[in-house]
């Protein structure tokens, strides 16, 4: 990896030279080389100075001058929150807009991905447990009969007389009282989380940021230097992982499948169509179902033990049936593109989150770390550029005289 140059020390070099130029002709300006070289150096020391302080003004106050109406100093401590509403507003609509992800979710195989890592022996251990857990904890619920005696009473009194749909709902109603479907969230999140821990998401992910970054910033200076202020890609990868497992640890996805499963409820009852859907099913399924919830703890456990049983034979199924893996791959985009419309104005919000903690001082060492060394290529310019054009004024000026 090669050294970055310093171009502070190149920008006070230049000045510094140009300047003890300036001073070494000065006595003989009267000449034609003398005052060639004393007119460029003077011109080039002015433009340096001019821009050491434009440069310097972005950060702090040059010479003690405090910000004004005239002069402007601590340009960037002054402007904090317009620059980050800025930045969140790129982040969020041109780097990670609802296009950009939905590109990358067509594009993502999302079957392919979950079978690496459940292939992984340490994933298939924790799986397991999680699996082991959430049998245990069902049959300890169900092996009392209270789920199984409530719901067939509930479908013996209602089968001729009432909505079935309206059934489903209190029994749901009942178990969302009775804290079951939080016992299966909790589970549901665990192994979200399980999922969002692997280094195969974070990698996904970080792809996912330097390819926006650089599709960004091509063949555009300005939003190149823009993307100098950002965190790297494996930091923004790493913040966005840490956003979702804090969600997940923290109860806020849990609250929001709860939330979702009460809405659905809410619809049951109030759509006509989705009960008549409902009731359709269920009339021709009740045999089944009826039959089901008695055998339901015994059938829940033994499922859950043929699936660890034989747990690599059934990823080696699922990884050859292609249109089954579609399937998959096609319902979970399709949930996905929903929560993107959904919920994509969050991603501003998490930027924005995320550069609040930062005072004018963590702000100015970060821009100043990305970017402070290319700005100093303006006073190399400054200097450079006023040298030339003072010494093509004085000769101008030799040759109208």
């Amino acid at each position: 990896m090669t050294k970055r140059r310093n171009n502070t020390q190149t920008a006070n070099l230049t000045l510094g030279g140009i300047t003890l130029g300036f001073l070494l002709s000065y006595p003989f300006h009267a000449s034609f080389v003398g005052g060639l070289i004393s007119s460029g150096c003077s011109a080039g020391m002015i433009g340096g100075l001019a821009d050491w302080f434009a440069v310097a003004a972005l950060f702090r106050r040059p010479l003690g001058i405090r910000p004004g109406k005239v002069i402007r100093t601590e340009i960037i401590p002054q402007n904090r929150e317009r620059i980050f509403t800025a930045l969140a507003d790129m982040v969020e609509h041109e780097l990670l807009s609802q296009d950009v992800l939905r590109r990358k979710l067509s594009a993502w195989d999302f079957s392919g991905v979950l079978i690496r890592i459940l292939g992984k022996q340490e994933v298939k251990l924790s799986v397991g447990t999680l699996i082991t857990n959430l049998a245990e904890d069902i049959v300890k619920h169900m092996g009392r009969g209270e789920f199984t005696q409530i719901f067939q009473g509930l479908l013996q009194e209602n089968l001729g007389s009432m909505n079935l749909s309206q059934t489903l709902a209190e029994v749901v109603e009942f178990s969302l009282d009775h804290g079951d479907v939080d016992q299966v969230l909790a589970v549901i999140c665990r192994a979200i989380n399980e999922y969002m821990e692997q280094p195969e998401v974070k990698v996904a992910l970080m792809k996912m940021m330097e390819a926006a970054l650089t599709r960004y910033g091509d063949n555009n200076p300005t939003r190149k230097m823009v993307v100098k202020f950002l965190p790297a890609p494996s930091v923004l990868a790493h913040g966005l992982q840490e956003k979702v497992k804090t969600a997940l640890q923290d109860g806020t996805v849990e609250r929001w499948l709860k939330n979702s499963l009460l809405r659905f409820v809410l619809e049951l009852k109030t759509e006509s169509s989705l009960q008549e859907s409902l009731n359709q099913f269920l009339i021709k399924n009740m045999d089944f179902i009826g039959t089901s919830t008695e055998k339901m703890p015994a059938m829940i456990e033994r499922f859950m033990g043929d699936l660890w049983d034989n747990w690599d034979e059934y990823l080696g199924i699922l990884e050859c049936n292609h249109s089954l893996r579609l399937k998959v791959d096609e319902r979970v985009k399709l949930f996905l593109e929903k929560q993107i419309g959904f919920h994509h104005n969050a991603i501003g919000r998490m930027v924005h989150e995320g550069l609040d903690p930062l005072t004018d001082d963590k702000l100015v060492e970060l821009i100043e770390d990305k970017a402070g060394n290319d700005l100093q290529i303006i006073r190399i310019n400054g200097s450079v550029v006023g040298s030339l054009a003072g010494m093509l004024i004085y000769v101008l000026g030799m040759v109208l005289k």
